[in-house]
């Protein structure tokens, strides 16, 4: 190949955004990345120069505002202009190294402002008395003077990187120190590196590949990715990180929806599966069979999901509905369908009870004697048992099969499955999943969930799923009285429960951690750093606490995430069949199996959770005849979250009522972000985005990335075009990072 084939060829690869040059370069080969600082940063993925640049800040902290000693305000984070007085070091009484430091203003007058550091002995060996320094902290009152606790120290003679700015603030892994990271993150952004023995300074952040073609950076005022890359990581002020910040959004949410679009049109060219169809007579018998009416969402949601079944491309459909809306009703029909044409079909659940409680119901309503054979698959299956069932659906002799993860298990063999339904679908990750349908020769899938999902989130994430919403309550279901409370109120509060109980009810007691030691459960996501405070209770102390004291001699369990699953699912039976009265539990048991007897949640720390956990919390109440209290109890009087929860709203019929679970999604969203929506529990394309967290999308965002989607695909599906290289190549790796590739 000739020279000029040669640099053709490379323009090529780089704008494709193919990993080669100095961004391929191992991170050894940075200033001051060591063998030992390099095995650190390979615990979090970064092996490479490009790989290191593509390590986004988590949040930054502003320490911008540059003041001298003098003009410092307390309780804020900001910069000081200062010359290093004596600086000693002594231990403490519990042992530790405290290292403190006079100040002095820039003119060598004395002030009474110090710095403190605990651990760091290296401060007195690397900054000598006199030294002018910027120092970067919070700043507060101690004694008669105030202090830096703590604080970042930079001699003021060198480029601010750790102070006097908008300083990034990186995810860690054990060992690896922030200021370490934020150095060689600056390094990796002005260049400097080894090669060949030799230093070779050059902004290595130029050599990012842009994936977008000229006339949408150009029609959207876009910065360059290059240089989007460098303000996210040092942001110049405000107002160019957010552009940084929104051009990387562009980027991400433009090759999602390129992704999720692609991935429709070829399931819709591609795949197919069998169709399946019931005349309307048969399946009005199915509907006049059951023991209550559909609500007019089930029917509408059924005619839907009937109309995808009819057809030879695969379904893909997602159901979601509010706590009791009836989903499994309407899920029931369908595989009531499946099976009516010859196919079998299965119901995967998160856990057994729920695998149990969904089993029992199909029981109830395939009651008449042409009804499906149903059978119910789960870890707690074994022995000879297990393999007569496993025996008897590879023969199709069992026509529903309910189960957990068990049903993904080698060695489950279905004849023919022709309709695969995922209860609670947030709670599997992608890979399981696709698992389940990979049992048949592309069943149709039905997804269900019952945390409502905003329209801006689902149209982001799924253009290659169908959505039917249930909002609509059976008729009969009782709103569940919800009151805010402070916690002084608990002395009261608990020999209510224990009255309630004494009348034959049950109770939840929600915590929002399980011990006193565990680090609280961070629900805020957000850019700039928020002070914590407060003591949160843990369902520990409280279930010792409540035992020993304000409900002893009642029945108190205890259920929380560290117990086994199998230990879990037996204290929820236990408390199912009544013979317990009080379960003190953190968050385990927000989706789980119908306690007809509780009458009562108590949630604890009300303030640490998101408004779509919070009714998913309140739904665990209130289903049976009885009235149903919530008890939010929190010291926060002003949450915009807690105040939504008991917020009332007029319906169409004039009458008031509180917030939906759908309403409560959205406002969620709007507050604090989709962390809820996804979970930890699910791998899934938000999981691997960089800059987007879904807080970021705003309408004009989203509808402008929408829009070059759509032109891009109608006239270029396969991004085949030069001009589409790089997002070609920024979509193949969305698949590899996603692992579907």
């Amino acid at each position: 190949m000739d020279s000029g084939a040669s640099g053709e060829a490379e323009g090529r690869a780089r704008k494709a955004g193919v990993s080669s040059g100095p961004l391929a370069e191992p991170v050894r080969r940075l200033r001051g990345v060591g063998a030992d600082s390099a095995r650190l940063l390979e615990r979090l993925g970064l092996r490479t120069i490009g790989d290191l640049l593509w390590h986004l800040p988590q949040r930054y902290e502003d320490f911008s505002k540059i003041r001298p000693l003098r003009s410092l305000v307390p309780d804020q984070k900001q910069t000081a202009l200062a010359v290093l007085g004596r600086i000693g070091q002594r231990r403490t009484a519990r042992g530790l190294v405290l290292t403190e430091a006079e100040l002095y203003e820039e003119d060598g007058r004395p002030s009474q402002v110090k710095a403190t550091w605990f651990g760091r002995s290296f401060v007195k060996q690397s900054f000598p008395e006199g030294q002018r320094v910027r120092i970067s902290g919070d700043v507060k009152w101690v004694g008669r003077g105030l202090q830096f606790t703590q604080p970042k120290m930079e001699p003021a003679d060198r480029e601010a990187v750790h102070t006097a700015r908008i300083v990034p603030v990186y995810r860690l892994t054990e060992g690896l120190k922030e200021g370490q990271l934020r150095r060689w993150l600056h390094t990796a952004v002005e260049g400097a590196r080894d090669r060949g023995g030799a230093l070779v300074t050059s902004p290595l952040v130029n050599e990012v590949a842009d994936p977008l073609p000229d006339e949408i950076v150009s029609r959207y005022s876009l910065p360059r990715t290059p240089e989007a890359l460098r303000q996210v990581h040092f942001p110049d002020d405000p107002v160019k990180l957010f552009g940084a910040r929104r051009r990387l959004a562009f980027d991400e949410l433009l090759v999602l929806q390129l992704a999720t679009a692609q991935k429709r049109t070829r399931w819709l060219a591609t795949a197919k599966a069998i169709p399946l169809r019931a005349a309307d007579p048969e399946v009005a018998s199915w509907t006049l069979s059951l023991p209550f009416e559909l609500t007019g969402d089930q029917r509408r949601s059924w005619e839907q999901i009937r109309g995808d079944l009819a057809r030879s491309v695969p379904m893909t459909r997602l159901l979601q509905g509010d706590v009791g809306s009836g989903k499994t009703v309407v899920a029931a029909l369908a595989m009531r369908l499946a099976v009516a044409c010859g196919t079998q079909a299965a119901l995967m659940a998160p856990t057994e009870l729920l695998a149990e409680q969904h089993h029992r119901t199909l029981g109830t309503l395939f009651a008449d004697e042409a009804a499906p054979r149903v059978e119910l698959l789960t870890s707690s299956v074994a022995g000879e048992r297990r393999v007569r069932l496993l025996e008897r659906l590879a023969r199709q002799e069992v026509d529903v099969i309910v189960g957990t993860h068990a049903l993904l298990e080698e060695g489950v063999e279905f004849q023919r499955l022709g309709l695969a339904v995922i209860d609670e679908q947030q709670r599997f990750g992608v890979r399981q999943r696709s698992a389940l349908r990979e049992k048949g020769e592309l069943p149709h899938v039905l997804l269900t969930t019952a945390t409502p999902i905003p329209q801006t989130l689902w149209q982001t994430l799924n253009r290659d799923i169908d959505l039917s919403t249930i909002r609509e309550l059976p008729a009969g279901r009782q709103e569940i009285r919800t009151e805010v409370r402070t916690p002084d109120a608990l002395p009261r509060i608990w020999p209510w429960v224990r009255e309630r109980v004494g009348l034959g009810e049950q109770a939840f007691v929600v915590c929002p951690r399980i011990d006193p030691s565990e680090d609280p459960p961070a629900h805020s996501a957000v850019l700039f750093d928020a002070a914590d405070g407060g003591t949160l209770p843990s369902a520990v102390a409280t279930h010792d606490e409540l035992r020993a004291g304000a409900l002893r001699g009642l029945r108190i369990a205890l259920v929380h995430g560290r117990i086994p699953q199998r230990e879990r699912d037996a204290i929820m039976e236990r408390f199912r069949d009544a013979e317990i009265d009080v379960l003190v539990a953190t968050t385990v048991i927000e989706v789980g199996i119908d306690i007809p007897g509780a009458t009562v949640m108590v949630v604890l720390g009300a303030e640490r959770f998101g408004l779509a956990q919070l009714h998913q919390l309140r739904g665990r109440v209130g289903r049976g005849e009885r009235r149903s209290f919530c008890v939010l109890v929190s010291p926060v009087t002003d949450s915009a979250r807690l105040a939504a929860m008991t917020e009332r709203t007029r319906a169409a019929d004039g009458k008031e009522r509180v917030l939906d679970g759908f309403e409560l999604a959205q406002r969620d969203f709007e507050i604090r972000g989709p962390g809820q929506f996804l979970g930890q529990e699910q791998s899934g394309l938000a999981d691997q985005l960089r800059i987007v967290d879904l807080t970021d999308i705003d309408p004009r965002l989203l509808e402008d990335t929408t829009a070059e989607a759509d032109r891009i695909i109608a006239a270029d599906p396969e991004l085949e075009r030069p001009e589409h290289a790089g997002l070609r190549a920024a979509v193949g790796e969305l698949w590899r990072r996603y692992g579907l590739a």
